[in-house]
């Protein structure tokens, strides 16, 4: 085959999805299982966003509708915005590289830093955009500080995630307004809130970039997470209209489908299953901390559904994943810089108690 594929494709790993649940049950015979490696809820869904999903079914052969208007309605109401600052996607991922691909050109780099979620680095190279990583703090958070003094004529993006998954570490309100206001207004700061609703719940004074007023700030949010919808793909972006009017123009036609705008109206009308989401989450972080504590393991102190445990190295954390894998217990061993760690995410109360149980045995 002669055909010649770009440098900046060629470079890119390719994921490599690991064998299905189904597949590892019988190839370990496991009695319970906990599947703590994706950060989903594994409460489940909102039986309104069910019902709105089957309803929706009876026009399936119709195109979705392109402006997913009446979804956008919803979210204007509810963060008091008004729709043309708003924009969807197949989740917060695929808008973040809507906004790549809007925006970015030519010698234009894409700063963010090192240890964030492993997607985004990708997304920048696929667009042949320049992503410079900066080192993270000695706490697992973003330097704020080392990402400013790398601004230079070439950035054009910025990207922030709050709270940064997979660390757990959050920007605070202060940090956040300092650092915007000490950024360039022709540079946009993206900042990626994936995990927002359980970090309101989680800190008293949790930032909420929404209400900031910055032309430049672009936020994500996702209905993948509390809202127990991460099957369907959606996920949407609030910033300024120029903003949102250029990434339209880069939105695939039908983006996101209707079975996903039907879901993602049901969801938010279900302000009882996100409450029982977000207790489940904070009562589980809590049991967490106590057992961790007690079994001596270290971890890093989390604002979203997951906590980040800290091994010796890359060979101890190996060995506990797979010893953790043959008791039924999914959890993710993590990349470089952070391969000496492992993430758990919080479950339902048995998940994590069988997780508890497995690593007691470790």
């Amino acid at each position: 085959m002669n055909i010649q594929i770009p440098d900046n494709i060629a470079a890119i790993k390719s994921y490599q999805p690991g064998k299905t649940i189904p597949q590892l049950q019988e190839e370990y015979g496991w009695d319970k299982v906990a599947i703590l490696w994706n950060n989903e809820n594994t409460l489940g869904y909102s039986p309104k966003s069910k019902e709105a999903v089957i309803k929706a079914y009876e026009s399936i052969n119709y195109y979705p509708d392109p402006l997913s208007v009446d979804l956008r309605s919803h979210l204007a109401k509810k963060f008091n915005k008004k729709q043309e600052q708003i924009i969807m996607g197949n989740g917060s991922e695929s808008v973040l590289m809507l906004a790549i691909r809007a925006l970015c050109s030519g010698e234009d780099e894409f700063l963010t830093s090192e240890g964030g979620f492993v997607i985004i680095y990708n997304w920048a190279r696929i667009n042949n955009v320049r992503c410079v990583s900066m080192p993270m703090t000695e706490n697992y958070g973003f330097d704020l500080e080392a990402i400013k003094s790398r601004i230079n004529r070439n950035t054009k993006v910025i990207y922030l995630a709050n709270i940064n998954n997979p660390t757990g570490t959050m920007i605070s309100g202060a940090e956040l307004e300092s650092f915007m206001q000490h950024v360039p207004d022709h540079i946009l700061v993206i900042v990626d809130e994936a995990y927002f609703e359980y970090s309101e719940a989680l800190h008293p004074d949790f930032p909420n970039s929404l209400e900031m007023d910055y032309p430049n700030l672009l936020t994500l949010r996702t209905f993948s997470k509390a809202y127990g919808i991460a099957g369907v793909r959606l996920g949407f972006a609030v910033g300024h209209e120029k903003i949102i009017a250029s990434m339209m123009k880069a939105k695939l036609t039908f983006e996101p489908t209707a079975l996903a705008q039907a879901a993602g109206i049901g969801a938010l009308n279900d302000k009882e299953f996100l409450k029982k989401t977000i207790d489940n989450n904070t009562k589980g972080l809590k049991y967490f901390y106590k057992e961790l504590d007690r079994l001596g393991i270290s971890y890093v102190p989390s604002y979203g559904n997951f906590v980040m445990t800290v091994w010796k190295n890359k060979e101890e954390v190996m060995r506990i994943f797979d010893g953790l894998m043959k008791q039924g217990v999914l959890v993710r061993p993590l990349m470089p810089p952070l391969e000496h760690c492992i993430r758990i995410s919080v479950g339902r109360p048995e998940e994590n108690e069988h997780c508890i149980e497995a690593l007691e045995e470790r």
